[in-house]
């Protein structure tokens, strides 16, 4: 199979090949040039006017959840329903996320089973949607963040107990409450859930399996210790000393570098708020910190640090289809080039999740593809123009 358009971002550079064709084979990318076809291709898929992208991947989802309002809405919905109710929810957005272009999104937090039977569902088969990564239940304290998705774990030893159910109910990576989140109001976002060794055993359990970690981390008091758990990625890792205060700290950003830890910059609901007319008067207290945020993650993005743009899909005025709007946000509030939020959410969120098959269109790559009208590198609005979506080389969309 032969495709062809105007141009093509491979995931990685800074500049579109232009006039590229990409030839694809029994799911993978066997071919990759400019100018004329191979001369025994077959007829191409053409797209005129359009670019080739490599398929997005969205690094921290929740698929169970369901982007109401509120937070209070969700945490309700999502406690009283059955499992039956929530797969039902968790492969709709799946379907949605694939046909916005998501080919790969990493689940960071369900009930119970339900991700991993979503995935395995999407996996053999019998369900249309993207590759999931699923960490089952993340760990977190008695009222600690999420408690109410049903793991807890008050100490190191039973720390230890809940990651290693969760390696044996067959997830892919580990996933641990470093804070206190802001869907829990029990929970404080400004303090650690847990301590450094709690951390360094969860992580160590991940390895010794061959799985990550990642560790949700809602201000600087619980950086050092994911840090020094060496962590695969911090979620969100946000600099906040107190509720008005961020301290950016350039000898933990140079451990994260020395280390090969990525960040996870988060661009949900209320980050787009130059984007969408009901957030415009928004005045909650996340809200408000948005500026201060915003130029700590800037720091930490000119300091070298390597990061993914995440939507947090599911949470508050987050929907699956509406990832690219992220990127946006991200290019405006954070001072990105087009080409740099693409590669944060296409080669380099691959390498932050251990996925290197895909991610960057070159041969030998699984060929997860998007095409979309127009030119994203110049406009990231053009991402949402969507003319197709191949996933390991079928189409989808």
């Amino acid at each position: 199979m032969l495709l062809t358009a105007d141009r093509l971002f491979d995931g990685t550079g800074s500049a579109p090949i232009l006039r590229p064709w990409v030839q694809v084979s029994q799911g993978n990318i066997v071919g990759v040039g400019t100018g004329a076809p191979p001369p025994d291709s077959d007829a191409p898929h053409s797209f005129p006017g359009g670019t080739i992208l490599p398929g997005l991947i969205d690094t921290h989802v929740h698929l169970v959840f369901s982007a109401l309002p509120t937070h209070e809405a969700i945490v309700a919905q999502v406690t009283s329903e059955n499992e039956d109710q929530l797969l039902e929810r968790a492969l709709t957005n799946a379907r949605m996320a694939l046909q916005s272009g998501l080919t790969t999104v990493r689940d960071c937090g369900g009930r119970g089973r339900v991700v991993q039977e979503a995935r395995n569902r999407i996996r053999r088969g019998a369900a249309e949607g993207p590759d999931i990564l699923a960490c089952g239940m993340p760990i977190t304290t008695a009222g600690g963040h999420c408690h109410w998705l049903g793991l807890t774990a008050d100490n190191e030893a039973a720390a230890v107990v809940a990651a290693e159910r969760l390696l044996r109910s067959d997830v892919d990576f580990l996933k641990i409450m470093a804070t206190g989140g802001n869907m829990t109001p029990e929970s404080d976002p400004l303090n650690p859930q847990y301590d450094a060794a709690t951390l360094m055993r969860v992580a160590d359990l991940g390895r010794s399996a061959r799985k990550h970690t990642a560790a949700h981390v809602l201000s600087r008091s619980a950086i050092p210790q994911a840090v020094a758990a060496r962590v695969r990625t911090i979620e969100h890792c946000d600099w906040r000393v107190n509720e008005k205060r961020y301290l950016f700290d350039p000898d933990l950003a140079r451990r994260l570098i020395d280390q090969d830890q990525f960040v996870g910059l988060t661009m949900s609901g209320i980050t787009r708020r130059k984007f969408l007319p009901e957030l415009a008067g928004e005045k909650s207290e996340p809200a408000r910190r948005l500026d201060a945020r915003f130029a700590c993650e800037r720091q930490m993005i000119e300091f070298g640090v390597r990061f993914t743009l995440h939507s947090d899909a599911g949470v508050r005025l987050t929907p699956f289809d509406r990832f690219a709007l992220g990127l946006r946000a991200a290019v405006h509030e954070l001072k990105l080039a087009p080409t740099e939020a693409i590669r944060a959410a296409t080669s380099t969120a691959a390498e932050a999740l251990g996925l290197l098959d895909r991610g960057h269109l070159s041969v030998g790559k699984r060929a997860d593809i998007l095409i979309v009208d127009g030119n994203p590198l110049a406009d990231l609005a053009d991402l949402e123009r969507i003319r197709a979506v191949m996933k390991a080389g079928r189409w989808v969309k």
